[in-house]
């Protein structure tokens, strides 16, 4: 999926799925969106796991190794959907 940002010259969102093996998920996805030569624009933490312990301390080890903004979180949702409660927990300018 990297090369379509590569071609379209457009920066990255990573969202990174709160649940076991998030620090490693999240480290390796933005190694990989750098060797790509792509811009990281920002991280977004998802809570995935309702019973995963220590979400905030895995969403500031994280915030303490990637070098780009954490734009928001995402609480665990019963059921998702791209409502208020969603955006709510974004930080960056939602437009349209």
């Amino acid at each position: 999926v990297s090369g379509l940002a590569v071609t379209l010259g457009l920066p990255v969102i990573l969202v990174v799925g709160l649940r076991l093996g998030c620090i490693n998920h999240g480290l390796l996805s933005v190694e990989s969106i750098e060797m790509a030569g792509v811009e990281l624009a920002g991280w977004v933490a998802n809570l995935m796991d309702a019973e995963m312990q220590e979400a905030q301390a895995n969403v500031i080890s994280l915030q303490q190794r990637i070098r780009a903004p954490l734009l928001g979180f995402i609480p665990h949702l019963d059921s998702p959907s791209s409502g208020s409660i969603v955006a709510a927990g974004l930080r960056a300018p939602m437009t349209g």
